[in-house]
């Protein structure tokens, strides 16, 4: 057996290290939840921890770049097969640690053993987050979890894996619910609007997954919900990724990147994300049960043939409604916030969680009852969830839908183009598609009836610019540019509309452009004040005459 490497001791070292743990990671998720778990060293110079990784699963990819970014030590899987270390802690029950000669924490990397996955080994199957007899057997093994209820369902299921379970909690969980009052805070990181609902889908791995089964429903999605009301996020497992690639999983939701969607990196923000989510579409996964746990507004994909009968997601199917691909979006959404009742889900939580708020606290003093070594005199902290650092893109093309009213105004409805944008035409509703300048699909430019673009010029430039575009797009009806003074509205038959907020300047061209193309679908003269209505918001505008020969 190799001695201790020298951070452990001797004359390279900076810090003195009295106990070395080894953290071992075998699959993306496992690393995310072990970095994570492992701040229970904050501020301890005591802890040496040296990671290594088991490149065994099929699931592996990503993870050096990811420990790189952490800023981990690693060795590797042969040099941690000598380590003198005086604990081991993974988030993978998959691990064959048989070697090790002291004690192994085994950390959950979702919540409970709640599905069947496939053995790596063997063609069977197997419950996930169980540690497997033959690496248990006669070892100090311990596999720590968040309820009573599951040592007894592991009774059941393997009669000695009972005794080798601790009870720590969850910290997830704590810090989510510590997080709670940052709702706003997170809204406004996101990008969401005071009057825009945040609808986030959720998707575990797996052909039963949310995306298993409809990998066109993000698109779809954004394809019947207007903007001005609506956003939709993504969380992904980090399985999908490290099997298929992030290429393939891009490819798969072009469309709905095109259109607006927000991706949530699986790394950081999910929890922050279902925090500031108004409806939650998921499946059997885990981000799903921890959603129901702080008592979002759920649609479930689908049942799963994965899912244990009588654990937590299993129950949660009898109280939620199932998300129908055959029925409006908007609608469903709507009667799941509606018909949902604060506490309704309380039974999933308590099921699922215990010692509520004390996870960090009880999982550092188990830790480090194994490490053999006295806690540090301070408390540690239930720490915020991560802000989310979400990836977009702004849409540039949509399906427009607006109709006037002679009390009300205008009231609009914008969609992002792509997607199933298949929707019940209202009576006297006006549609036409609109595009920004720079849209990348050039067909959808060349077919727009009104085509603007974002930058702000003078006056003399925007009218210079309308006219060079309608010349180059004749199927144009309208072509629309921003100025300092307002958005100016051109039309094919020489007309120019100035528009501007009542209380400033709009920074929507598409917005305004709509409003005139409203106007001119029910012939009458756009001049003077008008009110847009886009969901609930109604914005006062200012139209103005400014066709030259009309000064």
């Amino acid at each position: 057996m190799s001695p201790r490497p020298p951070l452990a001791g001797g004359r390279w070292q900076t810090l003195a290290a009295q106990r070395v743990v080894l953290a071992v990671v075998r699959t993306f998720t496992s690393a995310i939840r072990l970095i994570d778990a492992l701040s229970m060293f904050r501020g301890d110079t005591r802890v040496q921890v040296l990671f290594s990784i088991d490149e065994s699963s099929a699931f592996s990819g990503g993870i050096h770049a990811l420990l790189a970014t952490a800023g981990a030590r690693v060795i590797s899987w042969e040099e941690a097969q000598d380590l003198e270390c005086d604990a081991v802690i993974t988030a993978s029950e998959n691990v064959d640690l048989r070697h090790a000669e002291t004690p192994v924490l085994v950390l959950p990397h979702g919540i409970g053993f709640h599905k069947m996955v496939p053995e790596s080994r063997s063609r069977g199957e197997r419950v996930s987050g169980l540690v497997p007899s033959r690496y248990r057997r006669g070892r100090k093994v311990w596999m720590a979890i968040s309820h009573p209820d599951q040592r007894e369902q592991l009774r059941e299921l393997s009669p000695d894996a009972a005794d080798h379970c601790v009870l720590v909690g969850d910290v997830t969980y704590d810090r989510l619910i510590a997080s709670l009052p940052l709702r706003e805070h997170f809204r406004h990181l996101l990008g969401i609007g005071p009057h825009q609902r945040l609808v986030l889908m959720t998707s575990t791995w797996g052909a039963d997954s949310l995306l298993g089964r409809n990998p066109g429903l993000p698109a779809k999605a954004l394809g019947q919900l207007p903007i001005d009301e609506y956003r939709v996020a993504l969380v992904t497992h980090p399985n999908i990724v490290s099997w298929h690639g992030a290429f393939h999983l891009q490819q798969v939701l072009a469309d709905a990147d095109d259109m607006g969607l927000i991706r949530i990196p699986p790394t950081q923000g999910w929890q922050a994300a279902l925090i500031a989510a108004d409806c939650i579409i998921g499946d059997h996964g885990s981000v799903t049960l921890y959603g129901a746990a702080i008592d979002r507004p759920l649609l479930l994909s689908g049942a799963s043939d994965e899912t244990i009968t009588g654990t937590p997601p299993d129950r949660l199917r009898t109280l939620v409604p199932v998300f129908r691909d055959d029925r409006p979006i908007k609608d469903q959404i709507a009667q799941a916030i509606e018909g949902h009742r604060t506490g309704a889900l309380n039974e999933i939580s308590n099921g699922m969680f215990a010692l509520h708020g004390q996870a960090t606290a009880e999982l550092r003093r188990f830790t480090y009852e194994l490490l053999k070594l006295p806690e540090l005199d301070h408390p540690p902290s239930v720490r915020a969830v991560d802000a989310p650092t979400p990836g977009h893109t702004n849409p540039r093309s949509f399906i427009i839908h607006s109709r006037g009213n002679a009390k009300t105004g205008i009231s609009i409805w914008r969609y992002p183009t792509r997607g199933d944008q298949r929707r019940t035409e209202m009576p006297g509703l006006y549609r036409h598609l609109a595009c920004y300048e720079d849209e990348p699909d050039r067909l959808l430019v060349s077919n727009a009836s009104v085509v603007a673009r974002h930058r702000v010029s003078g006056e003399t430039d925007a009218h210079r610019w309308i006219s060079q575009i309608l010349d180059h797009y004749p199927g144009s009806l309208m072509g629309v540019a921003a100025t300092r003074n307002g958005i100016v509205s051109g039309m094919r038959d020489g007309q120019r509309i100035l528009a501007s907020l009542v209380d400033g300047q709009p920074d929507d061209p598409l917005l305004a452009a709509a409003v005139v193309y409203t106007c001119w679908r029910e012939g009458r003269i756009p001049d003077g004040p008008v009110t847009v209505q886009l969901g609930t918001v109604r914005r006062p505008l200012r139209l103005v005459n400014v066709t030259p020969a009309a000064r």
